[in-house]
């Protein structure tokens, strides 16, 4: 059954509920909310959660903040949040840069936008490394 078929044997009122609530879930994601104001936590590497970190390109996504790994093996952050629309759907890809899932937003690792989508930047933060310890901080 292709999409055509599926959405004409649910009905056009279930195509639209489904539809909207897709659409709806790009903008809200409350356990990723956006930064207001200063941030300043640490990542535990060694945390099963922050796996990702281990390898170039791996990031996570942490109270609003995405934090990642390049391919130089330094570590980058910053806010989920694309200004593009707001969207929350920042994370990075294995070209070193910060990409929005939403409308392919793309940023360098200093915030710079790389296309049009991306021409507002985004917010970057510091990280420093201690031992298994990385801290974000703005």
């Amino acid at each position: 059954m292709d999409r055509r078929e599926f959405l004409e044997s649910i009905g056009i009122g279930a195509a639209f509920v489904l539809t909207a609530s897709c659409l709806h879930s790009c903008k809200s994601d409350d356990s990723n909310v956006t930064p207001s104001g200063s941030i300043d936590f640490n990542l535990d590497l060694s945390a099963t959660a922050n796996v990702a970190l281990k390898n170039a390109g791996g990031f996570v996504v942490t109270q609003g903040v995405v934090v990642a790994k390049t391919s130089k093996g330094e570590y980058v952050a910053a806010t989920n949040t694309c200004s593009h629309e707001g969207n929350k759907a920042v994370g990075f890809n294995s070209s070193d840069q910060f990409q929005c899932s939403v409308h392919g937003a793309l940023f360098n690792t200093s915030g710079k936008g790389l296309n049009a989508n991306g021409s507002g930047g985004l917010k970057i933060y510091q990280t420093t490394l201690s031992g298994t310890t990385l801290r974000v901080f703005s």
